[in-house]
């Protein structure tokens, strides 16, 4: 039997044993919730939320509208609106007759007001003074506030631009025009008798 031989190993055979022992007063069961602590703080590191909000505007568009009337809401398209004066019917040389017409914009887009030359269409024949047309004059005066002319000559060249009508009017709102028509003192006897019709052109467009 040989001798017994002692088997427990130095410090020198266990390196771990040795750096164990180089850490007094740690237990094995804290180095194990140390491990576990900082497992679990590399967890919430990773796994953390940020506060947030968010929010969504929302708008609409829609085309604006522009909308010219006559008097008590007459559109004048695509029939004309038919105006009638008192003692038209019956013109005489140096006779004058007038009525007034309100004019407005009921759309939602501002607009100037604009009358165009008009179409006379007569039942006279011959040229100039033998015409009816040819011996009358027109004037135009918006009388909303302080009167103003806007025109004075010649019917078949009466024309007239850049009138302010605004916007969302009514015929209490609107311009009031003054059309005054007078047959010329020296109009001659060719004239009598004749008819003329008369379209005046009014156009509203958008303000600038």
């Amino acid at each position: 039997m040989s001798p017994h031989t002692d088997r427990t190993p130095t410090p020198e055979a266990d390196p771990g044993r040795a750096r164990r022992r180089a850490l007094p007063g740690i237990s094995a069961r804290a180095r194990v919730l140390a491990a576990a602590g900082v497992a679990g703080a590399m967890l919430v590191a990773g796994s953390f939320a940020l506060f947030s909000d968010s929010g969504t505007v929302r708008s609409t568009f829609s085309a604006g509208t522009l909308d010219l009337k006559f008097d008590a809401g007459q559109d004048g398209a695509p029939a004309p609106y038919l105006v009638t004066f008192d003692g038209g019917d019956a013109l005489a040389p140096g006779v004058s007759v007038s009525q007034e017409l309100v004019v407005f914009n009921s759309g939602s887009v501002a607009a100037d007001l604009a009358m165009a030359a008009p179409t006379i269409t007569g039942t006279g024949s011959g040229t100039g003074a033998d015409l009816l047309q040819g011996v009358l004059t027109l004037t135009v005066a918006d009388v909303t506030g302080t009167p103003a002319t806007l025109y004075d000559g010649p019917l078949a060249t009466a024309a007239f631009a850049d009138l302010d009508l605004g916007a969302d009017q009514t015929q209490a709102t609107g311009r009031t025009l003054e059309l005054t028509v007078t047959m010329s003192a020296t109009a001659g006897v060719a004239v009598a008798g004749q008819t003329v019709q008369v379209d005046l052109p009014f156009t509203a467009t958008q303000s600038s």
